[in-house]
């Protein structure tokens, strides 16, 4: 029984703004001498109806307690069905700006989410980069690590064959030293023979 009556309640409510809409485009059919004049027209009355829009809203944002009041005396003026569209209307009125509201901060989150993607994405990219660049990093430390071992084997080697000549520039002076004494040797033995 609730549900026909709501629904008999919605369909007044419909037919009035069918009704308004109806009575618009007569209206401007009527009045309008060109399209320019039909369009023109028609934004007025959209101005209007939105402007009414509006001011309903400052004034529940001024004064709710004047407004609720009026609302009362208009409702108590009509009857109780009156009242409750009006409060239905306040209501959906303040839906509809909370509903906007939420829209916003959804579409604000939005591009908060796809700019932290693009951050991700950049950082993942940043990151395989860094890896990369890690890994030839470790490759030619590896290299490094591999060339020096030859070089201090080479060294090595080296270093071998340096004592190695050293030994024999020691046995090769000590060689000369022998030469140079039996030379002297032979010398003073010819020298004292020519005496």
């Amino acid at each position: 029984l609730r549900g026909i009556r709501m629904f008999i309640r919605g369909f007044f409510l419909f037919s009035i703004t069918f009704l308004t809409l109806y009575a618009t485009v007569v209206y401007n059919k009527a009045t309008s001498r060109s399209n320019v004049d039909m369009i023109l027209n028609t934004v007025i009355l959209l101005f209007v109806n939105d402007l009414d829009e509006k001011l309903l809203k400052s004034l529940h944002a001024i004064s709710p307690e004047w407004l609720e009041k009026i609302t009362s005396e208009i409702a108590t003026s009509f009857g109780g069905s009156a009242r409750t569209n009006i409060q239905c209307t306040s209501m959906f009125h303040q839906l509809n700006t909370k509903n906007q509201e939420l829209d916003m901060k959804v579409q604000t989150l939005e591009c908060m989410r796809v700019c932290q993607a693009s951050r991700i994405d950049d950082m993942e990219r940043n990151q395989a980069e860094i890896i990369a660049d890690n890994t030839n990093l470790q490759k030619k430390i590896v290299e490094f690590e591999t060339e020096t071992a030859t070089e201090k084997e080479k060294l090595k080697n080296v270093e071998a064959q340096n004592q190695q000549l050293n030994k024999k520039i020691e046995s090769l002076e000590s060689e000369l030293k022998n030469l140079k004494a039996d030379l002297q040797t032979l010398l003073n033995s010819q020298l004292s023979m020519k005496v």
